[in-house]
């Protein structure tokens, strides 16, 4: 299970003039999401995490305040090459870097219509801890923060809107894993 905590923000365009302290706001989620690994020797590992495609919901902040601007089903793929750290008994902690995609698959429109946004590649941190439990399965907790941007579109009446948005979510999952 993951928790997905956005840290957003916008710089919002109306018929190509920047809204003055116009942003964007996007409501956080939980999803369910599966983390896959690959250990390449004992110090480095490759983990990957997928998950059912979660929907939040986009609105106005700043000087648009509450206004329900659509909603965005997507789903962050991210891949890390992490380093592990020496055990602390059955705590093995690790860090590492990497990529996400992010990939819409479906913008909603609110307020907003032909709302559209887009999907988006973004660097990723990782640092987490597997936890061993009982011979070959473990209890995981991981945190990856992303540095996420992506570009929003839509109309609000006969008004062009455009925004950059900021997302950089913070990604905390807890999992029950299995080594073999």
């Amino acid at each position: 299970m993951t928790n997905v905590a956005f840290d957003a923000s916008a710089k919002v365009y109306l018929n190509g003039q920047r809204v003055p302290g116009g942003s964007a706001d996007a409501s956080d989620n939980n999803a369910l999401t599966f983390d896959f690994g690959y250990a390449i020797n004992d110090q480095w590992n490759v983990r990957a995490i997928v998950g059912i495609p979660p929907t939040t919901k986009v609105t106005g902040a700043g000087t648009l305040p509450g206004i329900q601007l659509g909603k965005i089903t997507y789903a962050p793929t991210v891949l890390t090459l992490n380093y592990n750290l020496p055990a602390l008994g059955p705590v093995r902690p690790h860090i590492g870097a990497g990529v996400n995609y992010t990939r819409i698959f479906e913008s909603r429109d609110a307020n907003l219509k032909s709302f559209d946004a887009d999907h988006a590649w973004s660097p990723a941190l990782h640092v987490g801890a597997d936890i061993d439990v009982n011979r070959g399965w473990f209890v995981s907790i991981d945190i990856r923060k992303l540095y996420l941007k992506t570009d929003a579109s839509g109309y609000l009446g006969p008004q062009e809107a455009k925004a950059r948005v900021t997302l950089d979510p913070l990604l905390t999952s807890i999992a029950i894993g299995r080594q073999f």
